[in-house]
């Protein structure tokens, strides 16, 4: 099976099967081998790498393997809709009630908040919210809050659902403080609105990239940046000048001056976008070639990063320990600094658990991934890769696709069957075509 061809339907099929359960191979494996029952099976190994051959295509299982599979689902079954599915139903509420938490969830928490989150029990102030765009009354502080609980709110829904199912009430969102702002308001509230306006226009502009919308993604970035200066929050304006540096792809050159802009626009406040900040520009030096400039500002990111609240603006509450020594871990592997990779992904491993939002595995497993092979073991690299591809399938993120090409790159030299198997994977998974660099 060439890297070129279609991944044919029964090998999906037992790929979807086992995500949907969310098990790794080695629990599939495991399970094959309690539904073999008195049957003698080859070793763990050997079974996993039987699994990795049907999902890729390779090899169509045998009547043993069927057998065994059609015993596996059926002691198994699927968990239901709202325990294995994206949380459906009003995320304005859900992203509200998250964000009035203010501190991390976990996905068993989401689903939870989920079901319960409807428009009932934000009942008051989603009227107090409709009375004031309607124009029965001004706006006052709780319905301010409101917005304010539920902009925080999307920005921490994003790592467990994708963009383009929250991109919606997002939009419905902003058109809410649009109106809101339209009212007579008290310069302190205006300011307040001005801020949410742009903290949402901020993911709101991710969303559209994620999409491959040039247009919106340019539309809501203006905006982010005309909310930024309105309301004097050079945080804003820095934030998507952060995130303006991954949507110009591989124009390292780029995204390196939309770092050092946005950490000009930043100045000495904000430890925690700060922080991220000289991070990205580690990331991006170290692939420029410029090694002192990159372990310098990784060095100094870990020294801001000490005494800063990722919690304090909500584009920062993805940036936990765990995130913060990944992007360490991409400086270091970069620079092929093997006892500082080390260092890093015993930090990561202190971090990482079931309750990891799916998108924060994306790119860390994807960045663990190239660390293990610049460090020999391509066993551990190769899993490492395969969580991460599972993550980006069920995400549809592009940057772990961009970081799992990377991996796929890297790994082509390898004449090792894991590594030939994964990149049939890969190959046989990602999406067509890549995405748009807008800006």
């Amino acid at each position: 099976m060439s890297e070129n061809d279609v991944r044919p339907d029964w090998a999906q099929d037992i790929r979807t099967k086992r995500v949907r359960r969310a098990w790794t191979q080695n629990e599939l494996a495991r399970q094959l081998e309690l539904a073999a029952g008195p049957k003698t099976l080859p070793c763990r190994s050997s079974i996993i790498r039987e699994v990795r051959f049907h999902e890729a295509g390779t090899h169509q299982p045998g009547t043993l393997y069927a057998e065994l599979y059609r015993r596996v689902w059926a002691r198994n079954p699927e968990p239901t809709a709202e325990a294995q599915a994206e949380p459906s139903g009003d995320h304005l509420a859900l992203a509200w009630t998250v964000g009035r938490l203010n501190h991390r969830v976990d996905r068993r928490t989401v689903l939870h908040l989920a079901a319960t989150a409807t428009a009932g029990a934000a009942l008051d102030p989603a009227q107090r919210l409709m009375r004031a765009i309607t124009g029965d009354h001004r706006p006052d502080d709780p319905t301010i809050a409101h917005v304010e609980d539920r902009t925080r709110g999307f920005h921490r829904l994003e790592e467990h659902i994708p963009g383009k199912s929250l991109y919606p009430a997002l939009v419905t969102h902003l058109n809410e403080i649009s109106a809101l702002l339209e009212s007579r308001l008290a310069d302190d509230r205006r300011h307040r609105l001005a801020v949410v306006a742009g903290e949402s226009a901020i993911l709101a502009a991710w969303f559209a990239w994620e999409q491959g919308d040039e247009r919106m993604t340019a539309s809501y970035t203006q905006l982010a940046n005309v909310a930024a200066k309105h309301a004097e929050d050079g945080s804003i304006a820095a934030c998507m000048a952060g995130y303006r540096s991954y949507m110009v792809g591989a124009n390292r050159v780029r995204s390196t001056q939309l770092i050092r802009s946005g950490l000009d626009r930043l100045g000495d406040g904000d430890p925690a976008t700060r922080a991220w900040l000289l991070a990205r520009l580690a990331e991006e030096t170290a692939l420029l070639g410029d090694h002192r400039t990159a372990l310098s500002s990784i060095r100094e990111a870990v020294d801001v990063y000490a005494g800063a609240d990722f919690n304090t603006r909500p584009w920062t509450c993805f940036l936990d320990p765990g995130r913060f020594a990944s992007m360490a871990l991409t400086v270091y592997s970069r620079l092929r600094r093997q006892d500082d990779s080390i260092t890093a992904m015993e930090e990561i491993a202190l971090h990482l658990g079931p309750t990891t939002e799916i998108k924060k595995l994306c790119v860390v497993k994807a960045e663990m991934a190239l660390a293990q092979y610049r460090l020999g073991d391509v066993t551990e690299a190769v899993t490492c890769a395969r969580s991460a591809l599972d993550a980006t399938t069920a995400m549809g993120f592009p940057l772990g696709w961009e970081r799992l090409g990377n991996v796929a790159a890297e790994l082509k030299p390898s004449r090792t069957q894991a590594a030939r198997e994964f990149r049939t994977e890969y190959a046989a998974t990602r999406p067509p075509g890549k995405q748009s660099s807008p800006l």
